[in-house]
């Protein structure tokens, strides 16, 4: 498998996990947490369109422009991420400043330190 196929298949796997993981923590924390009464739908489509939005720039741009090494490029890319999924989520589920950085916070570190937590109990998967 060439490098540019082995990239893109971990970036594929990683996108389906971060959607599903965020979508799943955003989900439990509006409904369940901050008690909002938001369409499930609305909830949903957040969290899917909020990963699907923002995945991209943090595996295929700030790399590009930060390519000394992969920490630089997660800690600038983690916080951008962070604040436009916070921004969509206002705009979008209506939700207060502080409500929507916690979706923000709470939905991006699952998936951030989740997908390490899956790797090291090895079941990320492989193809």
């Amino acid at each position: 498998m060439t490098p540019l196929v082995a990239y893109t298949h971990s970036f594929i796997t990683s996108l389906v996990f971060t959607s599903i993981i965020e979508t799943a923590v955003l989900y439990a924390l509006v409904r369940f947490v901050l008690k909002k009464n938001i369409a499930t739908r609305d909830i949903l489509f957040a969290g899917i369109f909020a990963s699907f939005a923002t995945i991209g720039y943090v595996w295929f741009v700030f790399p590009v422009f930060i390519p000394k090494s992969v920490m630089p490029s997660v800690v600038l890319s983690e916080p951008f991420v962070f604040l436009v999924e916070a921004l969509f989520y206002r705009l979008y589920l209506k939700l207060s400043w502080r409500d929507a950085l916690l979706a923000s916070l709470a939905a991006n570190l699952a998936s951030y330190l989740g997908g390490p937590a899956i790797r090291w109990l090895g079941l990320w998967p492989v193809w």
